[in-house]
């Protein structure tokens, strides 16, 4: 049996969005994607100063602002704006990992079958089940062997 405890803060929210969002971009193909309409908007902008097109040149900047200014500040304020609506906000998460599944207040919540993949990342691990997400970090275990034991336990 592991114990499994952490608050579920807005800071902690953040962080899950931002870790979750870069694994999941990391190990997939939609990331080309993004590079190559950044590409062409850039090549654009260059395209549009060139033959004074400023129409276009108006909307390249404010894709460009968006992509590299933007994207993660309107992220954050959706992600602070879900989260104040949670029923979880700021409330104290304990967890209970069994050999046949994870509980919560004494309830199954899902056996580890139901696990679709595990992602180990630096300072958590997240849980991917027919059921949705679970992001926990390092801190909601109380020693590193029980984390690696979790670990075991959840990679089927």
């Amino acid at each position: 049996m592991i114990n499994i405890n952490y608050i579920w803060d807005k800071k902690l929210a953040l962080n899950s969005a931002y870790d979750i969002y870069n694994y999941e971009l990391k190990n997939s193909n939609k990331k080309y994607i993004g590079w190559f309409f950044i590409a062409m908007l850039q090549f654009g902008v260059v395209g549009a100063l060139k033959h004074n097109v400023y129409g276009f040149l108006v909307i390249a900047t404010i894709g460009i602002v968006y992509w590299y200014g933007l994207r993660w500040t309107l992220r954050k304020y959706f992600i602070n704006k879900t989260f104040k609506k949670s029923p979880l906000a700021n409330k104290q998460i304990n967890l209970i990992a069994k050999d046949d599944g994870i509980y919560l207040d004494d309830q199954l919540q899902f056996n580890y079958k139901s696990i679709k993949k595990v992602a180990i990342l630096d300072n958590a691990i997240v849980i991917y089940h027919n059921l949705g997400t679970i992001y926990l970090p390092n801190s909601a275990f109380n020693s590193k062997k029980e984390r690696d034991k979790f670990k075991t336990l959840v990679i089927v």
